[in-house]
């Protein structure tokens, strides 16, 4: 792997102040994003030049090792000017760091120029059939968010041995070239659209041996406890796989609900309410409730989400989680994301009907909120469930899952 990247984006010590400073031209770029599908060149060389790209590597990577929570509060500023920007962004940079940390017998394949974005989906509708001296690729993966930008995909297989049968699963490293792996435009979608979350191809794309990892090696010392031997790790390397994607696609939801709560905040002292006897919208005390009941909405999300994050910041750095951590992990994105869609839903209220109107940025955060909270991986109502059966001693409902009791 070569540090070419890392001369010329050094490491970023303050990636939320930095975040920050992009939103007006996230936000400015919103409306194309949106129109096009996909986040704007601009934006996202803006990403990459600040150095938010790669915000999340280890150190032995070129990277600052930043805890999980920077990023999750990072993609949160970002989806203040765009929520699919920031949707893609927090995919891409997450995923890419992941291969980051990997051995360098895998990482270095990826990273020639060391600026290479890495998409991902984890569902396993592609198959990997052995041969010879590797595997052969073959499926499709939708809803690959970023993966316009991606220079690589890291997607979900079922191991085939040479005679067909299913032994194993994992995921296969595939290189974008427009010719064996290629992206489908499949995104029509009515809310974050600017995620650009198509569908990756791959026709008997033949890949080496390193490049498809399998869950049976992966799992190989897992639930060990922090050794000695050990302890040279980075924080990073002790992260449970299970949180990781429902923290990061729950991100960005906290950011556009903010931006659509302060957008209403902003406007409640000018706007006023046609047909009713208020000078304006903070003269009435229904609205005032709705405000803060909003406010409290998002704030109760942002506490489970902290909770979530700690336990891969703060527990899995002492030991392994426990399965009924781990649940109880997934709960609390699930009930977040319920809190978040509330809060949403009662804002949309208080702006009004002209908050509909094609130019007004706060009916895209809606729209954005509407179809980011319902993501499968954040149903609400089987988090709930999920965390009910770990109370119970019951069986998981959660494949990626398979234990939820305390000893787990």
């Amino acid at each position: 792997m070569t540090t070419q990247a890392t001369t010329d984006f050094p490491a970023v010590t303050d990636p939320v102040a930095v975040a920050r400073s992009l939103v007006p031209l996230l936000a400015a770029n919103a409306a194309a994003a949106e129109k096009d599908r996909r986040a704007s060149d601009e934006s996202i060389r803006a990403l990459r030049e600040a150095g938010l790209l790669r915000m999340m590597f280890p150190r032995r990577a070129g990277g600052a090792g930043h805890k999980l929570i920077t990023h999750v509060e990072t993609v949160a500023e970002l989806a203040k000017g765009c929520a699919g920007t920031a949707w893609a962004f927090g995919l891409l940079s997450g995923v890419t760091a992941s291969v980051a940390s990997m051995p360098a017998v895998v990482a270095g394949q990826v990273f020639q120029t060391g600026n290479e974005l890495v998409c991902s989906v984890a569902g396993q509708t592609g198959t990997a059939r052995e041969t010879g001296d590797g595997y052969l690729i073959d499926g499709a993966w939708g809803y690959a968010s970023g993966c316009l930008h991606a220079d690589w995909a890291l997607n979900g297989v079922r191991i085939l041995d040479r005679d067909g049968q299913v032994v194993d699963a994992g995921f296969a490293l595939l290189q974008i070239d427009g010719a064996q792996v290629t992206v489908r435009d499949t995104w029509q979608v009515a809310g974050l659209a600017a995620s650009g979350s198509n569908t990756v191809v791959a026709e008997k794309v033949a890949v080496p041996r390193t490049r498809v990892l399998r869950f049976s090696q992966m799992r190989q010392g897992a639930g060990q406890p922090v050794s000695a031997a050990a302890s040279a790790l980075e924080p990073r390397d002790r992260w449970p796989v299970e949180p990781l994607f429902p923290l990061g696609v729950l991100s960005p939801m906290l950011g556009a609900a903010t931006a659509l709560l302060d957008a209403v905040v902003a406007s409640a002292r000018q706007r006023p309410i046609i047909g009713w006897k208020y000078a304006n919208q903070a003269d009435s005390q229904v609205f005032v409730n709705q405000i803060g009941e909003s406010a409290l909405d998002i704030d109760a999300a942002w506490l489970h989400v902290r909770r979530a994050v700690s336990a891969v910041d703060e527990t899995a750095q002492q030991r392994p989680l426990t399965g009924f951590e781990k649940a109880r992990v997934q709960a609390d994105c699930g009930h977040a994301m319920r809190h978040l869609r509330r809060a949403g839903e009662r804002l949309m209220d208080v702006a009004g009907p002209g908050a509909f109107a094609a130019a007004s940025p706060l009916q895209r955060y809606w729209r954005d909120l509407s179809v980011g909270t319902r993501h499968t991986a954040l149903n609400s109502a089987l988090s709930s469930e999920l965390y009910g059966r770990a109370l119970l001693g019951l069986d998981s409902n959660l494949q990626l899952l398979a234990r939820i009791d305390a000893g787990a």
